[in-house]
């Protein structure tokens, strides 16, 4: 039987600002959902799979219930691998090198009235991390069995992910 992780949250007793923020940021996304069903934009984003002991990292945000993972969108000129790296440091407190990253690959879904190109990156770690949840935007975060994710509500991109993971460990199908 397996064991249970911990989960990790947000330090610290949550300040009314981080409550505000929280309730913009949830307030916003159901606006850019709107938006988002009447222009139907194309997005590109990048994101991390983090493993440890074979156990991915899962995030939870504080504006939807699905499990996630660091990423995001890529600013102007950016490229995938600086943009997971900055989503990494900002949303999980620490910063990983550009040589530890391995692209994955590429899923298009469309998700959320959009259509999302995601680049995917893995991290390996030898150690657990120290996480530093923002608190705002990230309030939980959780190793997890790959079937134990598989069995929760997640990101489309996610589960396409995982489930193609468990038919060619290493690399997208």
């Amino acid at each position: 039987m397996e064991t249970p992780q911990p989960i990790i949250r947000a330090s610290g007793p949550g300040h009314a600002f981080d409550w505000a923020v929280r309730l913009a940021l949830w307030c916003a996304y159901r606006i850019l959902l709107v938006g988002w069903f009447i222009a139907r934009p194309q997005h590109h984003g990048a994101v991390i799979a983090v493993w440890f002991d074979g156990r991915i990292l899962m995030i939870q945000h504080s504006y939807h219930n699905r499990l996630g993972w660091p990423g995001g969108g890529l600013k102007s000129g950016e490229d995938p691998a600086a943009a997971a790296l900055r989503e990494l440091r900002e949303e999980m407190g620490f910063a990983a090198r550009r040589e530890d990253l391995l692209f994955v690959g590429e899923i298009l879904e469309r998700w959320e009235y959009r259509y999302d190109r995601v680049s995917i990156f893995e991290l390996n770690l030898t150690a657990p991390p120290a996480l530093a949840l923002d608190g705002r935007e990230v309030i939980g975060a959780v190793f997890m069995n790959p079937k134990a994710a598989l069995a929760e509500p997640l990101i489309p991109f996610i589960e396409t992910y995982l489930r193609q993971k468990q038919v060619i460990p290493g690399r997208l199908a």
